[in-house]
Order: C-alpha cells, then sequence, then structure tokens
C-alpha cells in the first residue's frame, strides 16, 4: 500500500514506501528518542547521587533544572531541524536528529562521577541533555508530518496516531529496562553503575533504528515541491514573516501543545515524584504503577486519533482538556487518601486493594490525556502550509511541548517546596501551574482554534478560519 497524496494530478510517478514500512520506521525511531528523553527524568534521583556533592542535600531540584533544560532548549533546535526538512527533505532531518540523541544518551552513561571530576559531572549531565533537547525538537514534527504526507487523508488521526503512542511505549520501555536493571543486581550496585546500562543500552536501539530509517524514500509531497521549485529558500525568515503565520504557531502553542505537555509530564512524572516523595511508596511500587498505567493507556493515543478523523481534532482535543482540568486535581488528592492518610514520612507499603485503587485512578486520568495528545499531531501539521510545515510545527510544538509544558516537572516542584501554604494545600500547591495552562489551552480552543481534519495537505494557504 503506498501514499495516495500528490501535489498535481499529472505529477510524475515517485518513489513510495509501504504506508506500514513508513508508520514503522518513523515510531520506532520516535519510541527510542522518547526512551533517551525519559531516562533522566525517571532517574533523577540517582544522578542527584552520583553527579553532585554529597554535602547533606539531596541536590533533586537542581538535578531537575538540569534534566528538564532539554526541554528549554526545544525551540532552538526546532528551527534548526525545521529548516533542514523544509529545505532539503524530512527524511534526511530525522536521521540526524536519530544520531544526535543517540550520542547524547550514550555519553550521558558515560559521565564521570562528582567525586572524580567535581563539577564538572553536571555540566557535562547538562550539555548531553541540551544535545537532547535539540534531538528530539527535529525527530517528533520529522516523524509525524512524514507520516502524514504518506497516508490518506481520511486516515491521518489513525495513522499520527501510531507515533503519538510512541510517548507511552517509549516510557513503558523506560520503565521496564529501568526494573530488569534494578531486579539484576543490588541497590549498592545500581546506585554505583548499573543506573548507567539503560543509558549504555539505548546505543544498540539507536543503530537498529537508523537502518530502518536509512531504507526510507522521501515524503511524496515533499519530493514533488521539490521537483516544482517550491520549497522554501529561508524556511525560519518565511514561518515569521508570512502573513498569519505567526498567529497560528501561538494558537498552536497555547491552545494545545503547552497544555498536551503538561498534562502528559503531570499524569505521568509529577504522579511518579508525588507517588514517592508525597504519599511515600516503594520506588519498585511506583514504577509498577506507572508502567501498569502507561501499558494500558497507551492504546487510547491511537485511538482519540482515530477518533478524530471522523468526529474532528478539536471536539476530541477540547473533551481531552476539560475531563483533564477537572481530574487531575481529583486524582493527587485521591492518590493521598489512598495511599498515605495518616500522613507518614516514612517509606510505607499498601494493601493490593489500594494499589489498584491508584492505578484505576491514574489510567482514567491518563485516558483523558490521551484524547488530548492522540489528535494533535495530525492536527498540527494540519494547520500549516507544505513549504514552511516542519518549521513551524516545530517550533510550534518545541515552544509549547518543550519549553513551556515540558517545565512541569520542575517547577510543580519548585511551587511545592518554595511556597508556604497550609499543611492541607502543601502536596498540591503545585497543580497550579499544569491547571493554569489547562485553563488557558481551553479557553483559546473554544474561542479561536479551527477545525482542522478536512484539510488538503498540499493546499498552501494558511488556515486560519473558524
Amino acid at each position: 500500500m503506498s501514499t495516495i497524496n500528490t501535489l498535481t494530478p499529472d505529477a510524475p510517478e515517485v518513489k513510495t514506501n509501504s504506508i506500514f514500512h513508513v508508520i514503522l520506521a518513523s515510531s520506532v525511531g520516535t519510541l527510542i528518542e522518547w526512551y533517551d528523553m525519559f531516562l533522566a527524568i525517571i532517574l533523577a534521583t540517582v544522578l542527584a547521587t552520583n553527579l553532585f556533592p554529597q554535602d547533606g542535600s539531596s541536590h533533586f531540584l537542581e538535578t531537575l533544572a538540569v534534566v528538564v533544560s532539554s526541554f528549554m532548549f526545544r525551540p532552538i533546535g526546532s528551527l534548526i531541524f525545521g529548516s533542514i526538512g523544509d529545505r532539503i527533505g524530512r527524511k534526511y532531518s530525522f536521521l540526524l536528529s536519530l544520531i544526535l540523541m543517540g550520542v547524547a544518551t550514550f555519553m550521558i552513561g558515560c559521565i564521570p562521577t562528582f567525586d572524580q571530576v567535581g563539577w564538572a559531572a553536571p555540566v557535562i549531565l547538562l550539555v548531553c541533555r541540551l544535545m537532547q533537547g535539540l534531538a528530539i525538537s527535529g525527530e517528533y514534527a520529522g516523524a509525524v508530518i512524514y507520516v502524514a504526507e504518506h497516508a490518506p487523508k481520511e486516515k491521518r488521526g489513525y495513522y499520527t496516531g501510531f507515533i503519538q503512542a510512541t510517548v507511552p511505549i517509549g516510557l513503558l520501555l523506560c520503565l521496564a529496562v529501568i526494573f530488569i536493571t534494578q531486579s539484576s543486581m543490588s541497590v549498592e550496585s545500581f546506585n554505583s553503575f548499573g543506573w548507567r546500562l539503560p543509558f549504555l543500552f539505548s546505543s544498540v536501539l539507536v543503530l537498529l533504528s537508523y537502518f530502518i530509517r536509512k531504507r526510507l524514500h522521501e515524503s511524496p509531497v515533499f519530493e514533488e515541491l521539490k521537483k516544482q521549485g517550491k520549497t522554501s529558500k529561508s524556511p525560519v525568515k518565511e514561518a515569521f514573516t508570512t502573513p498569519g503565520n505567526v498567529k497560528i504557531m501561538l494558537k498552536a502553542i497555547f491552545g494545545g501543545n503547552a497544555a498536551q505537555s503538561t498534562i502528559m509530564q503531570t499524569t505521568l512524572f509529577v504522579t511518579l515524584f508525588f507517588l514517592q516523595r508525597a504519599v511515600m511508596l516503594p520506588y519498585d511500587m511506583v514504577l509498577i504503577i506507572v508502567g501498569v498505567v502507561t501499558l494500558f493507556s497507551s492504546f487510547f493515543y491511537q485511538w482519540f486519533g482515530a477518533l478524530s478523523d471522523r468526529i474532528g481534532r478539536k471536539k476530541v482535543m477540547l473533551t481531552g482538556m476539560i475531563s483533564s482540568f477537572i481530574l487531575i486535581p481529583i486524582s493527587f488528592y485521591l492518590y493521598m487518601q489512598i495511599g498515605n492518610p495518616d500522613g507518614l514520612k516514612e517509606v510505607h507499603d499498601i494493601s493490593t486493594t489500594a494499589i489498584m485503587a491508584i492505578i484505576g485512578i491514574s489510567l482514567v486520568t491518563s485516558i483523558a490525556g490521551a484524547a488530548t495528545y492522540g489528535p494533535l499531531g495530525a492536527f498540527m501539521l494540519e494547520i500549516f502550509p507544505t513549504k514552511i510545515r516542519y518549521t513551524s510545527m516545530g517550533f510550534a510544538q518545541n515552544m509549547g511541548n518543550g519549553f513551556i509544558g515540558g517545565a512541569t516537572t520542575f517547577v510543580t516542584e519548585l511551587i511545592r517546596s518554595t511556597f508556604i501554604v497550609s499543611a492541607f494545600l502543601s502536596p498540591y500547591i503545585g497543580l497550579v501551574y499544569p491547571l493554569i495552562l489547562i485553563l488557558i489551552a481551553i479557553i483559546v480552543n473554544v474561542l479561536t482554534i479551527p477545525e482542522t481534519y478536512k484539510t488538503d495537505l498540499t493546499d498552501e494557504h494558511i488556515t486560519d478560519k473558524e
């Protein structure tokens, strides 16, 4: 089965890929890059122990700041890779991003400890995370666009939904590798050297993905645009000077990407840290809870993408945002009431019934997040014209998903640890940040966001009509 997207009815035939091969190659590569991105977040505690001074302070917040720096740098990377993708080709851009991510992740696994090199250790971690931020900024947009430009118009949400599903599956792979590594050695061995193995293992995955992707042909939509001499010679400049495009990027940032990212960060990583540091559950138990929820929610990302093909992107995303706005504060309150009703300050076990209740609550919240994220990739690429699609979509996605929403884990922890509120509110005060971003997105969606699911990807006009 091959693509049906062409720019002109009489255009000469171009080399195409089967849609199965396109989805496989794009999804596997994106999954691995999310795996690489998530490792440092999940292992933030052990990174703080090894790469910062042991002076009586946990340095957890400082480690989170370094880890989150990759999200802050992503808008810059989106302009670099977007320009490459719009001038040279989609395939070349996400091959380059894959290699960069693999090198950075492998380097994290090789960083000397603070005892060995002093403050050079966290500095090297910072450099590696910035490299990872650059890499993922070019990866996601490239993969979504590449799949969509091969897909039939009526199945764009369905096919790009596979790319959206790489986020939970990448996290699941990450949790599984960490859990298996921890289970195969003592706690002391893992904290000493075992934490490096998941980072080093990534290099094998990256090499496999690279050889799969290298066999792909260029997107036929882009290839025809290139043959006709209509590709952008300065996509970054055009992205910011094309009339109406900046307005569309702002809508995409605040009406979708920032909310989607903060929902994902909250339902995954803020939940993980909350269960560890506030509910005081054992680390292994928390990994299992988050892993089970991630496994069972991963199906819904692609399902909601397919649903948006039938009823529209906006309806599905808006439903997910409103549901998340309601469910997130309720779920965190219930985590505490079920997992630590007596306010214990030490790590403790809970009953199987309590564990299942927490899993159920977290799963419902994660499904609401999947409704927001599932159609988002298709929505994003449908609002920008082909010649500056990679740059425009990449910048909007990485500003919202990276710079604004990507800071959620760090900002919620910072607010929780610095704001003085009542004992009742103190565990939950950090949720103010994601709730504000979600509320803004709901308002922007209701008032300004157009429906896009019937958009022709070969249309070179800005999609900005209600």
